[in-house]
Parts: C-alpha cells; structure tokens; sequence
C-alpha cells in the first residue's frame, strides 16, 4: 500500500510540473492556452480510463467474460493512444499555428495506431488487465480452454503465465510480449 501511495504523489507532482513548464516556457506564445487545454484533456483522459482499466481487474470481482472489444478499446485509446501517439503531434500543430479541429483525420489515424501498438505489445496477462489477446481467446476457446484462461489469467506465477501463453498459441494468437 505504502508503493501505491507513493506513486499516486508521484502522478500527483508530475501533473503539477506539466503545468509549470507549459507556463515557463509557452505562456507568451498565442498558443499557449490551447497547449494547456490540450494537456489538461489528455490528462484527464488518460486517468479515467487508467481507473476503469484498474476497476476492470480489481480481486475479487475478477470476470473475463466482462472484457469486450469496445472496452480495450475505450481503455487504450485514451489510456495508451492519446498520450504516447497523438499528443506529441498535436502540440506540434498547435506551435504552428495550426487548429486541432482542422486535423481530426491525423488524430483518427494517430489512435489507431496507438490501438494497434498496445494489440501488438501488451500482454497484461499477470496484471488481469484486459487485453486484446484474452478477449479473444475467451471468444475463440472452447469450455475448457476458458477454464483455463479463468485460472490461470491474472496471476504472477510463471507457470500460470506459461499455460495463457500456451493457450494463445493453440488458438494461433501470436502477438510479441516481453515474454517471448
């Protein structure tokens, strides 16, 4: 609890410094505002969906068959895509006095990518986070097979995780982890 606590300061201060940055060296700039209000957004974003990905996964409450497609991505488009892909750009629109409104199919494509990336790259399988992966080899999996998903999904053993990597690969879900 004590780690939890202090990330959450962490998050807290790193939030602040955003802020004090944007100011020191934007705030006489005619796009400053629209620079604050873009990080604000993104950080709002980011948090809220961050929760109902921590919501999703919480002990006790833990069901795969809750885990949608338009869940993951609800939660990686704005908990991944929007911070790790669009932002970047749409500052740099913004510092060329360009309008965000005007880009809407840049940022379409910006977020996709960010879906794509976390589809690729993300496992979350010790974590119980809901992935593209688990969703789909509950939707392709057999009775037993989901049997196994629901006991061996969400759990730091190595041997656990092994089983739910070995799975995906009976039903040719082949995706790059940091664990292969």
């Amino acid at each position: 609890m004590k780690v939890g606590m202090i990330a959450a300061n962490d998050e807290v201060v790193l939030g602040t410094h955003i802020s004090r940055i944007l100011k020191n060296h934007f705030r006489d700039k005619p796009y400053y505002v629209d620079l604050v209000d873009l990080f604000n957004e993104v950080e709002f974003q980011t948090l809220s969906e961050q929760m109902i990905d921590l919501i999703s996964g919480i002990e006790g409450e833990k069901d795969l068959s809750k885990f949608t497609f338009s869940l993951h991505r609800r939660i990686v488009q704005y908990k991944t895509s929007y911070y790790s892909f669009y932002l970047s750009v749409a500052c740099a629109l913004l510092m060329s006095g360009e309008y965000l409104d005007n880009h809407l199919d840049v940022k379409n494509i910006l977020v996709e990518m960010g879906i794509y990336y976390q589809v690729q790259y993300g496992s979350d399988v010790e974590d119980f986070k809901c992935s593209w992966l688990v969703i789909k080899g509950y939707e392709l999996g057999n009775e037993e097979q989901r049997k196994l998903l629901k006991e061996n999904y969400g759990k730091t053993d190595p041997k656990k995780f092994a089983k739910v990597k070995n799975l995906y690969g009976e039903l040719d879900l082949q995706v790059c982890t940091p664990h292969n």
